[in-house]
């Protein structure tokens, strides 16, 4: 019995499933043998994992942060101090020599801009610049520039130093009603700025063009009788960024910022100490959405002050020590590390999200809905799943549906259900022919033998797995 809640709401490469741009995985009702590429033969583009608020200035602990599993940092917060500082200088230094890539933080400081690119370029880990939670008009209340602002600065840089990247990270869906001080925006509008002031200006260079957003779906609401969840609309942010990078007309690197510490009050919700199981949620669910890159907040712990309590550290502490967090981060970017060739190798190509509902909610409740899967306005359908007959699981799960340049598919399985629920799943994927499965679980590759065409897989908490179908 086939359980789901899909909706058939596919816009852009969705619609062109069951047409003649179709791969013989889904079109043919003749048995024909798959033979998939030699996935590790390629070197595709690394996954990038980095991380806001820079340790330490010293060589250890800018060694310690890549032995974590990072390749990008954001040079920004207290540590590393103001643009155009000697500590960013040498940390700068450090990351040529452990062979990092850096971003420099310039939010609100675009007029320095030309002047440090001159400086910073002789740095081989020198990548671009970064420009936090702009909106659209320039913010009256925090003196933040808009994109109509950071747009023709961003020219003028491009122009001079063409190599030089600058990645605006965007505000959730839920700011749009927030008091900016400005004309008021819809989230489409607010997009369309980015594209238009932003990406518009690195159409067809050489380095990255970024589409970046920050969201936090870790919640806890101590008023209520189940005070751990995940946030609505996480996972509709996450399908909006990917959307627009799918359909749109440039060539986009997409980054998410995932929570990887407690911060703000009870009352503000993310006051919820991650776990190793709540990294590896947030980690596989950006790769079922297609994502190019994801950004820990944070690495250092942030100055005691505003939204940050005494309480609550990220990887490592305000001594400089490492927490729990260190190593629960480490081990996931380990099992990123050990797929990424592969799914690199796929997300260019990414199709979209399907929701399928757990049995064992339903038979509890037959009106039982997924707040969080719902919001999701272009979710698929488990008939558009190439080659796909079937899917049924016990708990909640996302299927990130994506193909390779010849059009063989990927599947990215996830166990989205909040950790504190401690649900694992059970469930099978039956296929129209395939006999075989290359499944990626842990970092680690498996080659299955199905039996009567049906993959069956088990998931732990928060955890996901990638699946190619062949033969």
């Amino acid at each position: 019995m086939l359980i789901s809640s899909c909706v058939l709401g596919c816009a852009g490469g969705c619609g062109t499933e069951g047409t003649s741009n179709e791969n013989p995985q889904s079109t043919s009702d003749v048995k024909q043998e798959v033979v998939l590429p030699d996935y590790d033969a390629v070197k595709a583009e690394s996954f990038g994992i980095n991380a806001w608020y820079a340790p330490e200035v010293t060589l250890e602990a800018f060694r310690e942060y890549k032995e974590c599993g990072f390749d990008y940092i954001f040079l920004m917060g207290h540590y590393v101090g103001a643009v155009g500082s000697d500590r960013i200088e040498k940390a700068l230094e450090y990351c040529d020599q452990l062979g990092l890539k850096a971003f420099v933080d310039v939010t609100k400081q675009l007029d320095i801009l030309e002047t440090v690119a001159e400086q910073y370029i002789k740095h081989s880990s020198f990548v671009g610049f970064n420009y936090d939670e702009p909106v659209i008009y320039k913010n009256t209340l925090t003196g933040s520039d808009g994109l109509v602002d950071i747009g023709p600065a961003v020219e003028k840089l491009h122009a001079k130093y063409p190599d030089v990247e600058f990645l605006v990270n965007l505000n959730p869906t839920t700011s749009t009603n927030l008091p900016w001080g400005t004309p008021s925006f819809t989230y489409e509008e607010y997009v369309e700025a980015q594209m238009q002031y932003i990406n518009s200006v690195y159409d067809g260079a050489d380095c990255n063009n970024w589409l970046s957003c920050d969201d936090y779906p870790l919640c806890y609401n101590d008023t209520i009788a189940n005070p751990y969840y995940l946030k609505t609309t996480w996972l509709q942010n996450l399908e909006y960024l990917a959307v627009a990078k799918r359909d749109s007309e440039y060539s986009l690197q997409s980054n998410f910022f995932i929570q990887s510490m407690a911060y703000g009050t009870n009352s503000g919700l993310r006051n919820r100490q991650p776990t190793y199981e709540d990294i590896r949620l947030q980690m596989y669910t950006l790769l079922a959405f297609g994502y190019d890159s994801a950004s820990y907040f944070c690495y250092a712990t942030p100055s005691l002050g505003g939204e940050f309590g005494e309480s609550q550290v990220a990887l490592i502490d305000r001594e400089g020590n490492k927490t729990p967090l260190y190593d629960a981060s480490k081990k996931v970017n380990e099992e990123i590390r050990g797929l990424e060739n592969t799914y690199m190798q796929f997300n260019d190509n990414w199709l979209g999200v399907c929701a399928v509902y757990g049995t064992n909610n339903l038979e509890k409740d037959e009106f039982y809905y997924n707040k969080t899967m719902d919001s999701m306005t272009k979710s698929i359908s488990v008939d558009r799943l190439s080659g796909v007959v079937s899917v049924m699981s016990d708990e909640d799960i996302i299927i990130g549906h994506m193909k390779d340049s010849e059009g063989n598919s990927g599947f990215m399985i996830v166990n989205y259900n909040d950790t504190k629920q401690q649900k694992k799943v059970n469930g099978q994927m039956k296929f129209k022919a395939f006999t075989k499965a290359y499944v990626y679980q842990n970092g680690k590759k498996t080659l299955v033998d199905l039996t009567d065409n049906t993959l069956t897989f088990s998931l732990d908490i928060g955890e996901g797995i990638f699946v190619i179908p062949h033969g």
